[in-house]
């Protein structure tokens, strides 16, 4: 009898058991979903092949503090770099770090400027400008007069400017003797100078608090005019054209998030006004403001505050010519540079770029951390991350050369003096040795090699004949070259390399285009007709898409694809 019990002890065991471990499991389970824990996708620290680099040398800076976290550029001339640390001035080499000399005491960090082979560099408390010689030998050349404090300076040639709390000074640095005095605006700043006038930048409280601009004559001290409004940024001076973006207060009946005003450099007033991206349906307008606005050329990019990238041509017909909108779920940091925008991540870790040619994507190797610093520099891209890490990039390919372990988590501006990488570390002055390829300057961007040549044939009314320079595809889209085209049509026109500017007459038709820009102008009255996409040199040559190839010469352009055929029809 006993042993007909041993079995059923057993199931009661094994049924136990199981029923404790499913038990435990659900435990398990419970506990993981009591959203008490987080984990992400991490790259592993042996994932990042990336290789390790060795400074060539460093040096002691002042550390930055939270009363003063600014960590200022290095003065860099002639293979040598100069700096103010501990109140004295040094000298160093930027190869080998040697330490030349060291001039003063009691200077004011961030002070050193090199103009014309001679360092300048600021007292920390004595109104002082001091000149010191390539060896290391200087004097005081001007002390400004109790009851002034010096805030800033700079240098013109053989005139000195004098930024104070009251005003701005103007030094002749040959005798010594003060110019003039303008109390106009408080520690100014000078922003450009265009012709004979100081540009300087003010912000003025009122009803309302706004940013201006003043105009001083750099002979006299004479204020020429005050810009009216609100303008805060200047995007580009061309000329005597200032191109600045209107940041007067939005209202209920504002349409558009951004505003740029074009100013007469020589009489402060407005000539006119250009208003991009129009505010959506159901937003409020009091909060439409761009998180960022940029000009390069003739081209305006405005980031809107849901990091949408609006592309515009400035001196197009807003009515003709529609916009690129730039898509892309990452935050717009820097470009155009290297024919490429440049984007942060939408993780906030790492950087990326898009080709402004066809919008690929192009990845930079090796950021695992949000980034703290990045400079672009010739052919290279510098980054300081959040965890120290330094890293060195082709801004082309977006292949790391090395990186760089630092425990900082702050950085200056990066700045290169010939192969010499020079990283500003929270006190710390590292320089490395920089691959040769990230030396190279850029030449002028070109988006070349994005596009791929396509063998093709043209059929002129039934007449074929080879394509020379050959046609080229990017996205699917063939480009032929205009000026072969519109001389097999018998087309006259004229063209300008240094302009990237064709202008061809056929029978009736004349019209005008040019690179870059996406209308051409059409007749007489150079009314603005869009384009598929904006023309673009290539192989030395003028291209544009078939069918507006087509549409301007006032001919059937058809893309054959099987027997690979540009068909042209005429009459």
């Amino acid at each position: 009898m006993n042993n007909k019990f041993k079995p059923k002890h057993k199931l009661f065991g094994l049924l136990a058991a199981a029923l404790l471990t499913t038990c435990a499991a659900q435990g398990a389970a419970a506990q993981t979903a009591s959203n008490t824990s987080y984990s992400t996708d991490t790259m592993l620290s042996s994932e990042n092949k990336v290789p390790g680099a060795k400074p060539l040398w460093t040096a002691e800076l002042d550390k930055p503090t939270a009363e003063n976290r600014e960590q200022p550029a290095l003065a860099v001339a002639n293979g040598n770099l100069y700096y103010v640390a501990g109140g004295v001035l040094h000298a160093r080499s930027a190869k080998t770090g040697k330490q030349l000399w060291t001039y003063g005491s009691k200077l004011k960090p961030g002070s050193a400027v090199v103009v014309n082979g001679s360092i300048y560099v600021s007292g920390q408390t004595d109104n002082s400008i001091y000149r010191v010689d390539a060896a290391g030998k200087g004097k005081r050349v001007y002390q400004l007069a109790k009851g002034s404090t010096l805030t800033s300076f700079s240098i013109d040639g053989t005139t000195l400017y004098l930024s104070t709390w009251t005003g701005l000074s103007s030094v002749n640095l040959t005798t010594g003797k003060e110019n003039w005095r303008s109390t106009q605006v408080n520690s100014p700043s000078i922003e450009l100078k265009v012709g004979n006038k100081l540009l300087i930048p003010a912000v003025e409280s009122g009803a309302i608090t706004v940013g201006t601009l003043y105009a001083i004559d750099s002979q006299t001290g004479r204020t020429i005019w005050r810009l009216s409004g609100s303008h805060s940024q200047l995007l580009k001076a061309e000329g005597t054209k200032l191109y600045m973006v209107d940041d007067w207060p939005k209202t209920d009946s504002s349409k558009y998030v951004s505003d740029i005003d074009v100013i007469d450099a020589n009489t402060g007033s407005i000539i006119s006004s250009k208003s991009f991206v129009p505010i959506k349906e159901g937003l409020d307008p009091l909060g439409q403001y761009p998180n960022d606005v940029t000009m390069v050329g003739d081209n305006i990019y405005v980031s809107t505050r849901d990091n949408e990238l609006y592309q515009y041509h400035f001196n197009a017909d807003q009515a003709t010519v529609r916009p690129s909108v730039l898509n892309d779920n990452g935050q717009w940091i820097f470009g155009p540079y290297n024919g490429k925008l440049f984007y942060l991540n939408s993780d906030n870790i790492g950087i990326h770029a898009r080709k402004l040619a066809d919008q690929t994507a192009v990845y930079y190797e090796g950021l695992d951390n949000p980034a703290s610093q990045v400079d672009f520099i010739n052919s290279g891209i510098f980054v300081g991350q959040t965890d120290g890490e330094v890293y060195a990039l082709n801004v082309t390919t977006g292949k790391a050369l090395f990186r760089y372990q630092t425990p900082a988590r702050s950085f200056g501006e990066f700045q290169v003096s010939g192969s010499q990488l020079l990283v500003q570390a929270e006190g710390k002055l590292y320089a490395f040795a920089l691959p040769a390829e990230l030396t190279k300057p850029l030449s002028v961007s070109t988006p070349e090699s994005a596009y791929k040549k396509a063998v093709a044939t043209l059929s002129l009314n039934g007449k074929n004949k080879p394509i020379n320079p050959s046609m080229m595809t990017i996205n699917n889209r063939m480009l032929v070259p205009l000026r072969f085209l519109s001389e097999e049509l018998g087309a006259t026109g004229t063209y300008d390399a240094i302009a990237k500017q064709a202008v061809i007459t056929l029978r009736d038709r004349t019209f005008t285009i040019k690179a870059g820009v996406p209308y051409a102008e059409t007749g007489t009255g150079k009314e603005q007709v869009a384009l598929v996409s904006p023309p673009v040199v290539l192989n030395n040559s003028l291209y544009l898409p078939i069918s507006d190839a087509g549409s301007l010469l006032g001919v059937k352009v058809v893309w054959n694809g099987g027997p690979r055929t540009v068909e042209v029809t005429t009459g």
